[in-house]
């Protein structure tokens, strides 16, 4: 069975380090993004990036960083199942696994979620935590 995986742009695939600031993309890949990425591809992984950026803005992002292989997908299309090529779309379409540094899996139960809402955190806000918390007990 042929898998499709989403990947969100900020925060997963550009550092994102300070935010939305102007909108544009200012940032360089996150480290180990583009290998990943790759490998997907090579196995034969449909992959697309989903975000709220404009498409044309992430396509030339990307070009910046060696790959040239993308195609921004049409308002009309319903899947993403393209091979040697990655989609980008600011649509939520239909995949296997979405990547997302703001995603809260749900185990079927509400029971914690909005605890889990309130303590959430990105990766780069708990590396800052971290950073914080190692230089308080030096």
């Amino acid at each position: 069975m042929s898998k499709t995986i989403a990947i969100d742009f900020d925060g997963v695939i550009h550092k994102y380090s300070k935010g939305w600031n102007d909108g544009t993309c200012y940032d360089e890949p996150v480290e180990g993004v583009l290998d990943f990425i790759q490998d997907l591809i090579d196995k034969q992984i449909s992959v697309f990036i989903l975000s709220t950026r404009n498409p044309k803005d992430i396509k030339e992002w990307l070009s910046k960083y060696w790959i040239h292989y993308t195609h921004i997908i049409e308002e009309d299309c319903m899947f993403w199942n393209g091979k040697a090529v990655i989609g980008i779309t600011n649509r939520k379409l239909p995949a296997h696994v979405y990547i997302d540094d703001r995603g809260m899996k749900f185990d079927g139960s509400f029971d914690n979620t909005f605890n889990n809402i309130l303590s959430f955190k990105t990766w780069q806000e708990e590396k800052e935590e971290k950073k914080l918390l190692r230089k308080l007990l030096e």
